[in-house]
């Protein structure tokens, strides 16, 4: 629905609803890329049990969508009549998968306090994998059901095991049940190369990578129409190369030069609104993901990055990288693999680095000094 404003003696544009979503997790107006695999997984949940496309293990590194991914299929399983459990892989994520399927159980139970946290009543916080299993098998027999379970890089093992364990029994009974996990890369390998979880193997790969110019070109025209504006031809460009391929990014930089094009009244958005939006989605994107990425890291793996930024070729050579931090390549051998298992760099051939966040080097070469000091 359109929103009027009125000006005294003048005439403006009707305001329109930014249809752009910059928010963690948010669904973004359309799913870019992945229409092939949420057809896959609606025809898995219409086949039945035993279809294999209703296990599946997303990959890719963050800010690709993988979140968005699950909460797609989270809608789909919905029309076709599922409960769906959306779970966080960090500590509790077992009980809270019971919680949800049991709720009515649980708003029963009275709360108390103790010296050293809560209990519920006479019942035990820790739950049996008998009773979660049961309780997923319920909620199979009544619609079905869909697990999904994000940030698997956070998952304490036993817990993952645990849940691993239930979803395999519940699979070999024939029961209508469906589970997706999504991680960074390295960690959705390791979740399947477990002990007893290598039936995890099975489930289908899903790897989310960036998206090419002419996916986001498209996707931004369209979007753009559907809300009620038009996207003049060179801003397309502009737009395409700011957003480097990164669904996020892509939904950042739209959302910002719909605003300057907003700003303006105008019904258009031109080259002067994508640059405006460009520069001010720079500055987000640097303190939304670049910065908190940069935060959980050790400074030996900072200083690392650091002179990746400051090799001249790039994806640059590793031994390039060790000369410039005054180390053998054997020294910063470790920094490489914790860089490259957290998704922030990736090999880029024989003895090449490249860093995985777009922006990444910019914002480096702008910070060395606060980041590494003057040394």
């Amino acid at each position: 629905m359109l929103e009027f404003a009125f000006k005294i003696g003048s005439t403006v544009a009707p305001k329109r609803k930014n249809p752009f979503k910059p928010t963690a997790g948010m669904n973004p107006p359309e799913l870019i890329g992945r229409d092939s695999i949420l057809d896959d997984f609606s025809d898995a949940l219409e086949n039945g049990p035993g279809s294999p496309d209703r296990l599946a293990r997303i990959s890719g590194m963050r800010g690709v969508g993988k979140t968005v991914l699950l909460n797609a299929m989270g809608d789909i399983a919905r029309e076709h009549g599922f409960h769906v459990v959306d779970v966080a892989s960090n500590p509790g994520f077992c009980k809270r998968i019971h919680a949800a399927l049991t709720r009515t159980e649980l708003a029963s139970l009275s709360i108390t306090p103790t010296i050293l946290g809560v209990s519920i009543g006479s019942a035990e916080l820790s739950r049996s994998p008998t009773q979660l299993g049961e309780a997923m098998f319920n909620a199979s027999k009544h619609g079905g059901l869909l697990v999904t379970l994000d940030e698997i890089q956070d998952a304490p093992l036993d817990e993952l095991r645990e849940l691993g364990n239930e979803i395999q029994l519940l699979i070999r009974q024939g029961a209508n049940v469906a589970f997706a996990f999504a991680g960074l890369p390295t960690s959705v390998d390791e979740a399947v190369g477990a002990d007893t979880l290598t039936f995890l193997q099975r489930a289908k790969h899903i790897e989310l990578a960036k998206l090419s110019d002419y996916e986001v070109g498209a996707s931004l025209e369209d979007t753009v129409r559907r809300a009620g504006k038009e996207l003049v031809h060179e801003a397309t460009p502009l737009l395409t190369k700011a957003a480097a391929g990164y669904p996020f990014m892509i939904q950042l930089v739209g959302y910002y030069t719909w605003q300057a094009s907003e700003r303006r009244g105008s019904d258009t958005i031109d080259a002067q609104d994508a640059r405006r939006g460009a520069e001010i989605a720079r500055a987000n994107f640097d303190t939304m993901v670049i910065e908190p990425a940069l935060r959980r890291l050790p400074q030996k793996q900072i200083e690392y990055l650091v002179a990746m930024a400051r090799c001249p070729e790039q994806p640059a050579q590793t031994g390039e990288v060790s000369r410039l931090m005054g180390l053998s390549t054997k020294d910063t051998s470790s920094y490489r693999k914790r860089l490259i298992d957290a998704a922030v760099i990736e090999k880029a051939g024989y003895g090449r680095v490249a860093f995985a966040i777009p922006y990444m080097r910019e914002y480096l070469v702008e910070h060395t000094d606060e980041l590494i000091g003057e040394a």
